[in-house]
């Protein structure tokens, strides 16, 4: 991610920064709304990360990074989110974890921090903006400070254990209980309704969609959902919790 624009990533847009024409910043007043994260910060280091940090605006479906990237600067969502994901050989896609408002990309920091290319690819899922802070300004902030070195070891413990899990359940569960988990998990509402299609559904859990539909028709079979363009609706959740909890 480069500090005065994102680059344009195989087949994605480019996603322009909030600049003017003689690169300042448009809408300073975007820089009083600060990451949650920053108020126990002590006031130089607020005033630093105001100083550095920029403006980005992006939009639903823009990709910011591609495997092999660079990441030339560390985001910081305050709305919207950014979904980051793997794509195998097959070209199956599997979620590894979402950016939400508050939140930052493990990933980048790993990047930044060790001199690496992104190994994912990270899309942005719903509008979002953020504040963006060169990867220089960062990396010295981590290797002199205190309070950003313990964020980025919190960043860093909280994603990997959140990862592990997901890894955890691809690889040991049935395909059933990922799928009745993630629906139960997901779904709202009365009657509940996830709404999100088979092929998304299947790059959740790191399968195919052909292994999610069969799935899913069986249980409209045995009458535990019911399933319409984007929609699957919970029809026996007692039924499905019994199955996640295999």
């Amino acid at each position: 991610m480069v500090a005065a624009e994102w680059s344009r990533l195989g087949g994605g847009e480019t996603a322009e920064l909030a600049f003017s024409a003689d690169g300042g910043i448009l809408g300073r007043t975007i820089m009083t709304d600060l990451p949650k994260m920053l108020s126990d910060a002590p006031p130089r280091l607020r005033g630093a990360f105001e100083a550095a940090a920029r403006p980005v605006r992006l939009s639903q479906g823009q990709l910011v990074l591609a495997p092999g990237q660079a990441c030339e600067g560390m985001a910081f969502a305050m709305h919207g989110t950014l979904r980051v994901y793997l794509v195998g050989m097959d070209g199956r896609e599997i979620t590894l974890y979402r950016v939400r408002e508050g939140e930052s990309c493990v990933l980048s920091a790993a990047c930044i921090l060790g001199n690496r290319r992104f190994p994912a690819s990270a899309e942005i899922e719903s509008d979002l903006s953020g504040l963006l802070v060169p990867a220089p300004a960062f990396r010295e902030w981590v290797g002199q400070e205190p309070f950003w070195r313990e964020y980025v070891f919190g960043l860093l413990g909280e994603r990997l254990a959140s990862v592990l899990a997901q890894f955890e359940s691809t690889a040991f569960d049935p395909v059933e209980a990922r799928i009745a988990r993630w629906l139960l998990d997901t779904a709202h509402g009365d009657p509940l309704i996830a709404s999100i299609t088979q092929q998304a559904l299947a790059n959740e859990l790191g399968s195919a969609r052909e292994v999610v539909n069969r799935v899913l028709n069986r249980w409209r079979a045995t009458g535990w959902v019911s399933l319409d363009r984007g929609v699957i609706q919970l029809l026996d959740p007692v039924r499905l919790r019994n199955i996640a909890a295999r």
